[in-house]
C-alpha cells in the first residue's frame, strides 16, 4: 500500500504543476486577445480619453463645470 500512496501523491504533484501551466497560458492568451484590440481600437480612435491636455503645461487640467440653474428643486432631486 506504501507504493500506491507515494504514486499518488507523486501523480497529484504532477497533475498540479501541469494545471498551473495550462491556467497561466491560458489566461495570458486571453489577456492578449482580450485586451490588446480593445487597447489599439482606444489609441486609434482616442489618444487622450480624458482630454487631459498632457503636454500643454500653461493651461490647467481642469475643465469647467457644466452647471445649470441652481435652486432648491434641484438640490432635492440631484439626478
Amino acid at each position: 500500500m506504501g507504493w500506491i500512496k507515494k504514486l499518488w501523491w507523486g501523480w497529484k504533484r504532477v497533475v498540479v504543476r501541469l494545471n498551473v501551466g495550462i491556467s497561466r497560458t491560458l489566461m495570458f492568451i486571453a489577456y492578449w486577445l482580450g485586451l490588446g484590440p480593445v487597447a489599439m481600437i482606444f489609441r486609434i480612435t482616442r489618444p487622450d480619453p480624458t482630454d487631459r491636455g498632457l503636454g500643454d503645461t500653461s493651461k490647467s487640467a481642469w475643465l469647467p463645470p457644466r452647471m445649470g440653474k441652481q435652486d432648491i428643486r434641484r438640490a432635492q432631486r440631484p439626478w
